[in-house]
Order: structure tokens, then C-alpha cells, then sequence
């Protein structure tokens, strides 16, 4: 029971995506028909779950929820702006319910009011409530008829589908289905999603009136459908009783295609006539052959159009236990390390290069990134989940601060690991609320500044090599970099005259305790937002960047790598220690001899790339080793192995500074590594996001490069060009 209880509040997540998605397409002015039904059929879903384990609170909410949105869906209801904002803040509190629900808490029903505000004026008014009504009992001739006297002769034609398929389904409750929060009649119009429907009554076994229970259905009811789609299946329908297959029985079927033996050529439907009706025979009419017969059809031309090819079969899914792919995650990363040592094993036998053994190695090296590729890729999930989540976010924002504001996403659809999205909610709500906050102006700022009245906040994901960049900007006032100093020199986080360029300015915002707000609100103030950001930010091996133009808005990037298992590294060496720097940072590499280097002044040292000159760091000096590791006069280590000819640079590109060349002893080999986190005893070691194991089992570190680019002061002042287009502006 209880696995069934955890795979019904993931089944729970994944309907308020559904629900939150339905409702934020009414409020773009999307109102077809398919997506206020799928929002119906998702808080209706999770109300019968709920029944199910007995969750009273969620289900007298969710039937408040599904009565109002049953109005919306009839046609009762208008999903103008206003309705749909109630439905909005019905699905936060849904969404609450269940979490509490979830962790075991003690849930209260949340007022309905707003909801049943919605129904004044529709004939829904007083759904929830049961008055007293004067009844008297009074026999009646239902002159019900046989239970499948007619129920497949008179079945209308269903358009589009062939051989007027027509699905019966019998439905009897259970005597405990109406205490579970289930329906019959929302059941019955989740249904008719499917198709046309019609429903039957049957009255046999009905007791007499004064021995019925008024808590248990007596009924029975038979339901024809006929389907939309031509490729209905039996799972289809059995779907929407899913959480009600305990309370009730249902049987599924095909009706049978009558069969009429015809005497010649095939019949003609009269307009007049529903179809198949002249096809019934009463006893006393005469046979079928005197109805009219038309010629047989001629054979369609040669350019006629094809018959349309069948849907291609729906996708199917399987829900498997996370532990378990973790699992194989770990042991495709076991393989990757085997593989490596077997390599490197193969270069110290000194096997020639063509050889078999050498050729099956790199048959061996291409299977296993095929299939590490393969594993992360299950991994992986689209950041959709995670944006729809920030809706929320912005609607309680913009009411806390009384802000006008609109939320665009873009790039839904990139994909990422499981677990960088899962720590991604805490970061990217901080960067919105401090978008609304402290970016947007108010309603007449932006009028005063020739804005329109809304503002906008958007959301964007993208893949750039094997990282992720996700962005959040505004087109609000951008960084007040005056008051932003201003308040750092006044709570003595920078000495007072001291002279910072836009990029220093804007790092100070990332601060501990630092913050512009006068005051403590529930959304700023305190000066933990953007601190908690960027721990956030590191632990995941990202980097984070501020580009704001004054005016006109600012924009904070966040770039992530696509997994955190595995990453492809160069391993190099300095001071005699072996280093993997990734692949993704670096941008060019030159040899020491074919570089050309210069000196500015007694301690910097530039180097050529291309058209101009950027700075060069020792990496045994930026990782700073210790000093007595090197023996020789130019302060390279004296290693077996180190070979000037051997030294090289290094061209790397961090978020936070613009190029500088690394220089390294030797550059040894480009290989796939598995990352290897350090541990909480170690802390954060400055330079080093991970460690990883080489092919002869040593252990080497992960470079980071924005790190050797904070140690070694080479931070650069980035341009900050616009963020928006004119046509944002009035």
C-alpha cells in the first residue's frame, strides 16, 4: 500500500504540471476545448487518488476545485482573466494540500470562497450545499427497456472512424464510492473526452424506495461511446477510472458489428434517416429486400487522394526507482575508469598502433561513450517542470510588491540532469523574486521612463557545448552600481575611496548579508538572496555572471554542466602533479616555443593570442603550491618528465573574466573522467571544483578555471550591451 501511496503523489506532481500548464495557456487566451478538459480530468484525477487513501481534506477541496472548473468546462462559466486567476491561486493551494498531505501533516481545507464566488449566477450555486426538500415518494413507469434490446441498432454513426466502432462500457458502483469524494457523473463527462456518449440507466435489482441507503448507489448505468479518434484503446478508457477501479465494476468491450446479409448491391443512407436505422427489421415490415439499392459504386480515379496512414502508436513509459539508475550511472563510470586503465596499460606495453588489441580498444573506447551517453540521457529531463514552477513565483512577487509583471520562458525543452534541476528551485527563485524587487520599477516609474505599464521577467535555458546556461532578466532599471557602492563602503565592505570597476561592483552583490533594501520586506532585505545563489551555484559546478546596462535591465546567467558524473578533460601536468582541466573551458592550446610572451612590469606576464595580448598564470603558482617543490631557476619543479619542449599553454574562457593562457609542464593526454565529489570535510578548496581517478588509479584534481582567474586577480570589466529590444519600450 504504501508503494502505491508514493507512485500516487508522483502521479500528483506530474497532474499539477498538467493543471498549472492548462490554466496558464486560458490565461494566454487559449481556450479550446481539450485544454480546459485536461485541466478537469487532472483535479479530477487526483481527487479520486485521494478518495482512494482516504485524504478528506484534499478531497472536499478538489471537488470544490473540479465543480467550479465543471462550469468552466459546460460552458456556464467564462475563463475570462478574473476566473482564471482564482483557478490559478486554487492550484497553489492544491499543490500545498498535497504536499502536506504527502510529508504526513495535518491538512486544513483552504476557503472555497473565491471559487464559489465563481458559480453565483450559474445554476452550480448551491452544489455544495444539501437543503432540506420537501419529497414524496411517487410510482412511476420508467418503461425501461431490455439492457441490450437496441443498444448497438440505434447507435448513430460515429464521423471519421471506421466500422462505426462503438465501445460499451457497464459501470456499477461500489456501495463505498460516493464516501471516497468519486462521482458518477464526473466520471461520466471524463468520459465523454474520449467521444460521444450515451448513457443508460438499468434498473434491474433496484430496491424498493423506502429500503434505500441515500449513501449507497443502487444503480447501474451502461454507457455506448463513441470514439473521436480512430485508434481508442481499452486502456484509454479503463484510464479514466483509474482511481476508482476499487469501488466500482467496470467491464469494457466492443459492440458487435451486426451482421445483414444484403441480396445485392450495397445500401444508401437517406439523409432523413440516422444510419443503420433503415437496416432494422420489425416484424411486421417487410424484408430488406425492398429497401432501395443504388448501382455499385464506381472505382475511384487514379489521382484520388490516399487513405490516410493510421497515428503513429503512443509512447510508452515505465516509472523506474531513481536509486536504480544511479546505480547504473555509477557503474558506467566504474567502466569508464576500467576502460582508461586498460588503455594506458596498452601504451606502457608499447603495442604498435595498428595493431588488433589497439583497434579493439577504440571499438571498446566508442562503445562506452555510446553508452555512457545512453545513461545520462535517462538522467536527463527537460527544465519545463522547473519554469512552470517559477509561475508561481512571479504571481506572488508581483502581488507582494504590487507590481504589473509577465513572465517568458524560452528554451522549455533543454535538457538537463535530474539533480541539477531538482537544486535549481531554491537559486532561480531568489534571481526572480530580486528581478521583481529590485529590477522592475513600479506602474508610473515605467510610464516616467517611456516603458509600458507591464514588466517583464524572462526565463531562458540553452545548451552551449556540454553546459547549460539558464538566464534571468528583466528590462527593469538594471544595477544602480553609485548605490550599490554606496552601501558597501557604508556597512564597511569596501574601504571608503577605494575605486572598483562595473565588474567588482556587480560581485559585491553576491556578498553574505549584503543588500540596497531600506527596509526588511518578505522578499528582500535581509541579504541572503544572492549569497544563497551563488552557493548554490558552486556546489553544482556552475558559474554565475551579472550583465546590466542602466536604464534598461539586467540579466544573471548561470552556466551548469549537462551531468555531474562525467566530463571530457584534459590532463596535464605542473610541479609534478597531474591536473584535469575540462575540455569545455579551454579554447585554443599553443606550445611555450611557438608563443609569443612579454613581461609588464616585474610580475605580469602576457601572452599573443591572435590579435591581442591576455594574461598568463602558472598553475602551480594559481593553485599555489608550495614553494620547496621547486628546484630549478626558472621555478618549474624538476620533474623526470619535465622536458621544455613538453611546456604549453593553455587558452581558457571563465564566465566571470574574459581569456588568460594556463601554462602547464606538459600537456599528457584528453580523456573521459568521472567525477568524484570532494566531501563536506574538505569544504570549498579555491580552484578545485572535483577530483577525479586516472587510468593508473592516482587521484587528480578538477581545475576550475574561474577559480585560478579569482586567485590570480584577472577578473575583467565585461561589456554590457542592451538586453531588450526597442520595441519594448513605448
Amino acid at each position: 500500500m504504501d508503494a502505491i501511496r508514493v507512485t500516487f503523489f508522483e502521479e500528483c506532481a506530474e497532474l499539477l504540471e498538467s493543471l498549472e500548464a492548462g490554466l496558464l495557456a486560458l490565461h494566454a487566451g487559449t481556450q479550446d476545448a481539450d485544454t480546459v478538459d485536461a485541466v478537469f480530468r487532472a483535479v479530477h484525477s487526483i481527487k479520486g487518488g485521494a478518495g482512494a487513501f482516504g485524504l478528506k481534506p484534499l478531497v472536499a477541496f478538489s471537488h470544490e476545485f473540479e465543480t467550479a472548473l465543471d462550469a468552466l468546462r459546460s460552458g456556464r462559466l467564462a475563463p475570462d482573466a478574473a476566473a482564471v486567476s482564482v483557478f490559478l491561486r486554487a492550484g497553489d493551494q492544491l499543490g500545498d494540500l498535497i504536499e502536506a498531505c504527502r510529508n504526513g501533516d495535518t491538512p486544513t481545507v483552504p476557503d472555497t470562497a473565491d471559487l464559489m464566488g465563481l458559480l453565483a449566477g450559474t445554476d452550480d450555486t448551491a452544489v455544495s450545499s444539501d437543503p432540506a426538500v420537501d419529497f414524496a415518494p411517487v410510482m412511476l413507469d420508467l418503461d425501461v427497456a431490455p439492457l441490450f434490446d437496441d443498444a448497438f441498432t440505434d447507435m448513430p454513426e460515429a464521423t471519421g472512424v471506421p466500422d462505426n466502432r462503438t465501445w460499451i462500457v457497464t459501470f456499477e458502483p461500489l456501495p463505498d464510492l460516493l464516501i471516497s469524494g468519486n462521482e458518477p457523473l464526473f466520471l461520466f463527462r471524463a468520459l465523454e473526452v474520449l467521444g460521444r456518449i450515451e448513457v443508460e440507466a438499468l434498473l434491474e435489482g433496484l430496491p424498493p424506495l423506502g429500503n434505500m441507503d441515500p449513501q449507497v448507489l443502487g444503480l447501474r448505468w451502461m454507457i455506448r461511446l463513441i470514439p473521436s479518434a480512430p485508434d481508442l484503446t481499452e486502456t484509454e478508457i479503463e484510464a479514466i477510472f483509474e482511481f476508482a477501479l476499487d469501488l466500482c465494476v467496470v467491464d469494457i468491450f466492443l459492440a458487435p458489428a451486426p451482421t445483414i446479409a444484403l441480396t445485392s448491391a450495397p445500401v444508401t443512407h437517406q439523409s432523413a434517416t440516422p444510419p443503420m436505422e433503415g437496416l432494422r427489421q420489425q416484424p411486421d415490415e417487410p424484408g430488406l429486400d425492398s429497401l432501395p439499392r443504388t448501382e455499385p459504386c464506381s472505382p475511384l480515379p487514379p489521382d484520388a487522394p490516399a487513405t490516410p496512414l493510421p497515428k503513429p502508436p503512443p509512447m510508452t513509459t515505465i516509472r523506474v526507482d531513481l536509486e536504480r539508475v544511479d546505480r547504473l550511472v555509477n557503474l558506467v563510470g566504474e567502466l569508464v575508469i576500467s576502460q582508461s586503465m586498460l588503455a594506458q596499460g596498452m601504451m606502457r606495453a608499447g603495442l604498435d598502433q595498428h595493431s588488433e588489441a589497439i583497434t579493439n580498444l577504440d571499438d571498446l573506447q566508442q562503445l562506452t561513450r555510446d553508452m555512457q551517453d545512453s545513461v545520462m540521457s535517462i538522467r536527463a529531463q527537460p527544465v519545463k517542470s522547473l519554469f512552470q514552477r517559477m509561475t508561481r513565483i512571479v504571481r506572488e512577487a508581483a502581488q507582494s510588491t504590487g507590481k504589473d509583471v509577465r513572465l517568458e520562458t524560452d528554451g522549455e525543452g533543454t535538457e538537463i540532469d535530474k539533480t541539477v534541476v531538482e537544486r535549481l528551485g531554491d537559486p532561480l527563485t531568489h534571481m526572480i523574486r530580486n528581478a521583481i524587487d529590485h529590477g522592475l520599477e513600479d506602474p508610473k516609474a515605467r510610464a516616467a521612463a517611456g516603458k509600458k505599464p507591464t514588466g517583464v521577467v524572462r526565463l531562458s535555458a540553452r545548451q552551449q557545448s556540454d553546459r547549460v546556461v539558464i538566464e534571468v532578466s528583466d528590462d527593469g532599471r538594471g544595477v544602480d552600481r553609485d548605490r550599490v557602492l554606496e552601501r558597501a563602503i557604508a556597512r564597511g565592505l569596501v574601504p571608503a575611496g577605494k575605486i572598483l570597476d562595473a565588474g567588482e561592483i556587480d560581485r559585491l552583490l553576491f556578498l553574505p548579508g549584503f543588500s540596497t533594501s531600506e527596509t526588511v520586506s518578505s522578499l528582500s532585505g535581509r541579504g541572503v538572496g544572492m549569497d544563497v545563489v551563488q552557493r548554490a551555484i558552486r556546489d553544482l559546478n556552475g558559474t554565475i555572471a551579472i550583465t546590466s546596462t542602466e536604464g534598461l535591465g539586467c540579466a544573471i546567467s548561470i552556466s551548469l554542466p549537462l551531468t555531474l558524473a562525467i566530463l571530457d578533460g584534459m590532463i596535464v601536468r605542473s610541479n609534478c602533479q597531474r591536473m584535469v582541466i575540462p575540455l569545455s573551458a579551454i579554447i585554443e592550446t599553443q606550445t611555450i616555443s611557438a608563443a609569443r610572451i612579454e613581461r609588464l612590469g616585474s610580475r605580469q606576464t602576457v601572452v599573443q593570442l591572435h590579435d591581442r595580448f591576455v594574461p598568463m598564470v602558472d598553475l602551480a603558482q594559481g593553485m599555489g603550491f608550495p614553494s620547496a617543490l621547486r628546484s630549478r631557476s626558472d621555478g618549474r619543479a624538476d620533474c623526470d618528465a619535465a622536458d621544455d619542449d613538453d611546456n604549453a599553454l593553455l587558452f581558457v574562457q571563465s564566465d566571470d573574466s574574459g581569456p588568460f593562457a594556463i601554462r602547464v609542464d606538459a600537456i599528457e593526454a584528453q580523456r573521459q573522467v568521472v567525477i568524484k565529489g570532494l566531501g563536506e570535510d574538505f569544504g570549498h578548496v579555491p580552484c578545485v571544483s572535483a577530483a577525479t581517478i586516472l587510468g593508473d588509479g592516482h587521484v587528480a584534481l578538477i581545475v576550475d578555471p574561474a577559480g585560478i582567474a579569482a586567485t590570480s586577480g584577472l577578473q575583467t570589466k565585461r561589456p554590457t550591451p542592451a538586453l531588450f529590444p526597442e520595441s519594448s519600450l513605448q
